[in-house]
């Protein structure tokens, strides 16, 4: 009773003096003119300093927030003669602290720890004490530094290449800046989309193409204005990922040709005999379809190789479990292979860089191997640690007893004879499928539908399986320079 009897007395007594405001002008309270600002989920000082020569015994300070049409009374405390609180809201309990060491100098500043948006207002820092009270107000803004920014290649767009840029967890909303080699804005149009998430930060994600002949050092900075925090990321792009004249629009041209040669090569046979006409016109029919189905899956391969990209595979290896049929489990002593859709336990390797948007093809160099898994996963079926993936997340070719498996549709694809050394893959995010191609032969083997989530963040990684010793599949260059690492100013 009379520690509520007490609270309830100095509560009485604040509003009393906020009232009367018995204020002597022998002493001050100093607060800072500008804001102060508060970095989310760190801590931050509201200064409050009183000038004053000797403190009082009875001195008691009180703060209070006022900020989203709310007052809230953040804490009060009695003073150096006690360092329990005499009121604290349940919003900042465990968050506040006074300096006890500086009350003697007249430093009743306030720590506030654990920054959030919420906090962000107008604090007022009360004191009183015998017939005297003063108060003074501090202005509390809050921000946030976001991730290094990333730099992506979406692909071909028109004659030049779009490139995007994200980063996350910004507060306020950040500004997105593109330079060129010369650290100088860059003149292309840049699209910016900034995202608030749950938690009341922002995603940033930015976007432009950029066109053959102009500089190709690119940089993406995001700036943090409040903080006068700066992220940059910077890429150089090689002459090669830009699209030129295409080399399979000439095959069609001449292709075009010679059907019109064919076509009066059985003009002319037509002018003989009817039987001979007939007999003619169906050979040469028949080996022009094949001569074209030819040409068109040729055509189809040179057209996907035109999309090769640089990949690097994570060194660390990962243990997963796949639903691939026909797969044999690597620690298992078996000779024959499982049955279609048994669960096998592979360890593989994975892209170090994913892919959302765009086609992208890469080849794989795996021998005279008997067993092997390559293909492409999805970025939602990976876990932090080892874990497994379902089958609906990856799309793969196997081979498993000189046989070659599809993982979609539970069949063989081919007797695994001397070809099928190097396996192409494009991944085809634009018509929503996986193509897997025999490099050596220049012909698709199976295409794979994609079942694209409706998430826009979705991120495809390349696979191999990966075995001790030097048997063991290889991402094998396309003749396509690597571009520089992202570079961290």
């Amino acid at each position: 009773m009379g520690s509520r009897f007490q609270q309830a007395t100095t509560l009485h007594i604040i509003l009393f003096l906020q009232i009367i405001r018995l204020v002597t002008g022998q002493y001050k309270i100093i607060t800072p003119d500008k804001p102060v600002i508060g970095v989310i989920g760190k801590g931050v000082i509201l200064p409050c300093q009183l000038t004053i020569k000797i403190i009082p015994e009875r001195l008691l300070v009180h703060w209070v927030f006022t900020g989203h049409s709310k007052k809230i009374h953040v804490t009060t405390y009695g003073g150096k003669n006690s360092r329990n609180p005499v009121h604290e809201d349940e919003t900042y309990r465990g968050r506040t602290n006074f300096f006890w060491s500086e009350f003697n100098k007249g430093n009743v500043s306030l720590h506030l720890k654990n920054v959030t948006l919420s906090d962000k207002g107008e604090y007022t820092c009360s004191v009183f004490f015998e017939n005297w009270y003063d108060e003074a107000v501090v202005d509390l803004v809050v921000a946030a530094k976001g991730d290094e920014s990333s730099v992506f290649l979406d692909g071909p767009v028109g004659q030049g290449i779009g490139l995007t840029c994200k980063s996350q967890g910004w507060f306020p909303e950040p500004e997105v800046v593109w330079l060129n080699s010369k650290g100088q804005t860059r003149k292309e149009e840049v699209t910016t989309r900034n995202t608030k998430t749950s938690s009341g930060v922002f995603d940033v994600v930015s976007s432009m193409i950029l066109e053959r002949g102009s500089d190709k050092e690119v940089s993406c900075r995001v700036v943090n204005n409040l903080l006068n925090a700066i992220c940059e990321s910077r890429v150089l792009i090689s002459d090669v990922f830009f699209p030129s004249t295409s080399p399979w629009m000439m095959a069609f041209l001449v292709i075009l040709f010679l059907n019109i040669a064919v076509i009066a090569a059985i003009c002319y046979k037509l002018h003989n005999t009817h039987l001979e006409r007939t007999h003619t016109a169906k050979t040469l029919l028949e080996v022009n379809s094949f001569w074209m189905k030819t040409l068109e899956a040729e055509l189809d391969f040179w057209e996907a190789r035109s999309h090769a990209v640089p990949i690097t595979v994570d060194p660390d290896c990962r243990v997963l479990e796949l639903q691939v049929p026909g797969t044999p489990d690597v620690e298992s002593s078996a000779s024959e292979p499982a049955g279609p859709n048994a669960p096998s336990t592979v360890p593989v390797l994975l892209g170090k860089e994913g892919f959302a948007a765009g086609k992208h093809y890469w080849e794989v160099e795996v021998g005279q191997q008997h067993d092997w898994v390559l293909g492409v996963l999805r970025e939602k079926g990976r876990e932090e640690e080892e874990g497994t993936l379902p089958g609906e997340d990856f799309w793969a070719l196997h081979r498993s007893q000189g046989e070659i498996f599809s993982s979609k549709g539970d069949h063989r694809i081919a007797k695994q004879q001397a070809g099928n050394s190097v396996i192409g893959v494009l991944l085809d995010l634009e018509e929503g499928q996986v193509n897997f191609y025999d490099a050596e032969q220049m012909g698709v083997m199976v295409r794979m539908p994609l079942r694209l989530g409706k998430e826009p963040a979705e991120m495809f990684y390349p696979f191999l399986s990966k075995r001790e010793g030097t048997l063991t599949p290889l991402i094998r260059p396309v003749l396509t320079p690597v571009p520089l690492k992202l570079l961290e100013i």
